[in-house]
């Protein structure tokens, strides 16, 4: 049972976005994969930093509102 366990954790970690550059290039796929993940995790920030300004910006309080028309 072990044995079959170990064999499908290793062919998922292969077969993951992990695995196969390692296995496939070595050390080298795996800067590349570690670089990958980094700017698209900036990217996903960045986006929802806007998303976050965008949404204050649009949900204001009733009273800053009343107080801007005046």
């Amino acid at each position: 049972m072990l044995k079959e366990t170990a064999s499908a954790v290793g062919t998922a970690f292969v077969f993951s976005p992990f695995g196969m550059p390692i296995v496939a290039h070595g050390l080298a796929g795996l800067l590349v994969g570690t670089a990958t993940l980094h700017v698209v995790n900036g990217v996903i920030n960045d986006v929802k930093g806007a998303g976050d300004t965008l949404r204050r910006e649009k949900i204001q309080p009733r009273e800053d509102r009343e107080a801007e028309e005046e």
